[in-house]
């Protein structure tokens, strides 16, 4: 254990119960400095010991165990370092404090200028990565050889731990991190499926839980028949995740023997009466579903029935197309349906499970389509507009900003739900919905409208640069709040920011322009 977490533990159950760890071991300066500060009572001991270790960590403290000269050189740095000063200044504001999509279009325009950050923002944003997981992929890239060596360094840096960045796929595979492998597998299943089963088939008994469901989801690129004796065995695995990602890889492939088992689970309880559909539960439990990852036992605060839970298992395990083969109805017609029958919260929960792992666009479609006058009742809208191609999606706004006053709002929420990191609305929706904004401003909704200022905020992270013209320079009033200052001022600083990074980006596509016509122009 480090001599961090030992300080944290003394910290919890109190210096009477666990004494101050000494710094007797700790060589060097910073072992000195410790063993000077580590006296007088208990409690003043623990809080001067850990402010100085909390200042070491951060630059890269060597704990106990590893002398200081054991410890391995950084690789040397083949990208240049990022110099700007007000670039600089944008990025670790941003990462201080501002809005996580903002965190990630600093970090990824570096990248992309074949930057890295300066060393005295690696602290800043390898702590920014620990605070929130969905960041680490752009804080990975930007940090440099220097940044994977400070990670090494520090127990909370350790999720960007791996293998140097000219590291060959074998290397990657052998000493990269969760991403860098799972980076290798995908790749590798582009040009050579079996090879990259193998090698994780080889690897998967040794890796914990979090790894062999992460690892295993990497088969989804280029998945075929040959793939289904290893996914097939993942259904038993000790770990929920992991049985979860097997079964969604399983409805990727329709003539498996597991959705053939799920179809015939299912067939009995769909009925045709009259020339009408009819849909029944199951009235028990078969005890051939624990081959199938499916629990007969409801959990104890779900909102369905035990009976309505069976049948929900086996609906987000069907591949969406038996439902329209086996009933001749369009996606459209069966949300109709199922809205009509007794088990409709069964079938909806199910299906949405379904669209969202085979990601189904017309079936996700169609689904926000029946429910579009509800979007603010279903947690699950932003997944399935995620899906869907900018056109396709941004239809489902136009229909949302007709609805009601609130529309504007509701849509850039559901827009920061569905736009992955670096992407945007349209350029044409953005001043759109930039313009309603403004508009709002100018009339002053913003005293007394809180969700608006929050809104407006995001809207400044999240639309279109053309559009960010519109949300600069808004007016500001004689006599504001705090509250509303700080939203005005927030806004401001998210704006100013983004055109900055619109800059770099600029200036990197310039860059290689600039080259590959010069390169073209040779002889």
């Amino acid at each position: 254990m480090s001599h961090w977490n030992t300080l944290l533990q003394s910290a919890l159950v109190g210096t009477a119960r666990q004494p101050v760890p000494a710094a007797d071991a700790m060589a060097g300066e910073f072992g000195g400095l410790l063993q000077a500060i580590q006296s007088g009572d208990a409690q003043g001991q623990l809080l001067r010991v850990a402010g100085a270790v909390a200042i070491g960590r951060r630059a890269g403290f060597v704990a106990p165990g590893l002398s200081p000269s054991d410890a391995p050189i950084a690789a040397a740095d083949e990208r240049p370092v990022l110099n700007d000063p007000a670039l600089q200044a944008a990025i670790a504001d941003a990462l201080a404090s501002g809005p996580l999509r903002l965190q990630h279009e600093g970090l990824a325009a570096v990248t992309a200028a074949g930057l890295r950050l300066p060393h005295n923002l690696l602290p800043t944003a390898l702590d920014a990565g620990r605070r929130a997981i969905d960041l680490r992929p752009s804080v990975i890239p930007a940090l440099g050889e220097r940044g994977l060596w400070l990670a090494a360094r520090n127990d909370d840096w350790r999720y960007a731990v791996g293998a140097s960045e000219q590291a060959d796929a074998q290397t990657r595979w052998d000493e990269g991190s969760l991403e860098q492998r799972r980076a290798v597998l995908v790749e590798q299943r582009r040009s050579d499926p079996a090879a990259a089963r193998d090698r994780l088939a080889a690897e998967l008994p040794q890796l914990p839980a979090k790894e062999r469901a992460a690892l295993l989801g990497a088969l989804a690129e280029n998945i075929g028949p040959d793939d289904e004796a290893l996914i097939d065995a993942q259904l038993k695995d000790r770990a929920r995740d992991v049985r979860q990602a097997a079964v969604e890889l399983l409805q990727r492939l329709p003539a498996s023997a597991h959705v053939q088992r799920i179809e015939a689970f299912l067939a009995p309880l769909l009925s045709q009466v009259g020339g009408a559909w009819q849909l029944n539960a199951p009235e028990a439990a078969d005890p051939r579903w624990k081959d199938d990852a499916i629990d007969p036992v409801r959990p104890t605060h779900d909102s369905l029935g035990e009976r309505a839970w069976w049948l929900y298992q086996l609906v987000r395990q069907a591949p969406l197309s038996w439902w329209t083969t086996h009933t001749g109805m369009t996606p459209a017609a069966l949300l109709g349906w199922a809205e009509k029958s007794d088990w409709k919260d069964a079938l909806f929960r199910g299906w949405n499970e379904a669209i969202l792992a085979t990601a189904d666009v017309d079936w996700g479609d169609a689904m926000l389509d029946h429910h579009h006058t509800r979007y603010s009742q279903r947690a699950w809208v932003g997944q399935l507009l995620a899906l869907l191609p900018r056109e396709r999606r941004e239809r489902h706004w136009v229909i949302e900003l007709g609805l009601a006053d609130s529309g504007v709002q509701n849509v850039i929420a559901f827009a920061d739900q569905a736009c992955a990191p670096g992407e945007t609305p349209s350029a044409e929706l953005s001043l759109q919905l930039a313009g309603a904004l403004r508009t709002r401003v100018e009339r002053g909704d913003l005293a007394n409208d809180y969700v608006l200022r929050q809104v407006l905020g995001n809207a400044a992270a999240l639309l279109h640069a053309d559009a960010l013209h519109l949300l600069a320079d808004l007016p500001r009033a004689a006599e504001e709040s705090p509250g509303l200052a700080s939203a005005l001022s927030d806004t401001a600083r998210i704006v100013r920011a983004r055109q900055l990074f619109a800059t770099l980006r600029l200036s990197s596509t310039s860059s290689s322009s600039s080259s590959s016509s010069s390169s073209q122009g040779r002889p």
